[in-house]
């Protein structure tokens, strides 16, 4: 009888250990955001907003995003009432710290038979790619939105990073060598961007049959080309 009693306490203590520890667990994991896939789920989402809300700011207001998120969140859109980004939002995987997202709009302008086209090229970046290259916007979220030429180019050349850079950290440093390019290159017009010696270099840099060559995004190399010249809309 007494055996009985001790196996019976020492079950339902057993239970309570158990039921406490699955407990834990479970607030562990929402507290410290413990599912990979969601996180990363999240963190696209996150930059897919950003994106929409970039590339509206850049084609509206035909100049560049300097990459200030506050901004779009306190800017409303021209006849709305609502700004154009709504939520704060950062990638889960920081565990509750506030470190924004990396992104820059660039605005171009293109004349064809009279016309000037214009266009905008967003580039979004999770400020933890080097540890989680899964946090990007892959082509199919490309592929669903309304895409301009200097956007198009932008997909094409981080897909030849991809390619040529096998490692995340690899990767994470040509990212930041490309962003920096964009911020700095002082073209307005598609085709003198497009066509920057800096950018065709870096591009055969990394194409397979190439040779290595050294960095082609230095500040000197950029602030020594030429803007070029205004061209008239008829």
């Amino acid at each position: 009888m007494l055996k009985n009693q001790q196996g019976s306490v020492l079950f339902w203590v057993l239970s309570a250990v158990l039921a406490i520890a699955l407990i834990a667990i479970l607030a562990l994991s929402g507290m410290f955001n413990l599912d990979p896939e969601k996180n990363t789920d999240d963190c696209t989402t996150n930059m897919k907003n950003i994106w929409v809300a970039a590339n509206d700011y850049v084609l509206e207001t035909q100049q560049d995003f300097n990459g200030d998120l506050n901004m779009l969140r306190t800017t409303t859109k021209p006849g709305s009432k609502q700004p154009y980004l709504t939520e704060e939002k950062y990638c889960p995987e920081l565990q509750g710290e506030k470190t924004e997202y990396q992104v820059f709009g660039k605005y171009l302008y293109e004349v064809i038979d009279g016309e000037t086209k214009h266009y905008s090229g967003i580039l979004v970046f999770c400020p933890n790619i080097a540890d989680f290259p899964a946090h990007v916007l892959d082509k199919a979220f490309y592929d669903n939105m309304s895409t301009t030429k200097i956007q198009n180019v932008m997909i094409s050349d981080l897909a030849l990073i991809d390619s040529a850079k096998k490692s995340a950290k690899q990767r994470s440093e040509e990212i930041q060598k490309y962003l920096n390019y964009w911020k700095n290159t002082p073209h307005k017009e598609f085709n003198a961007a497009n066509s920057d010696p800096a950018l065709v270099q870096w591009r055969q840099s990394l194409a397979p049959a190439a040779p290595s060559q050294s960095d082609f995004f230095s500040e000197e190399n950029i602030i020594e080309e030429a803007t070029p010249p205004e061209t008239e809309t008829e």
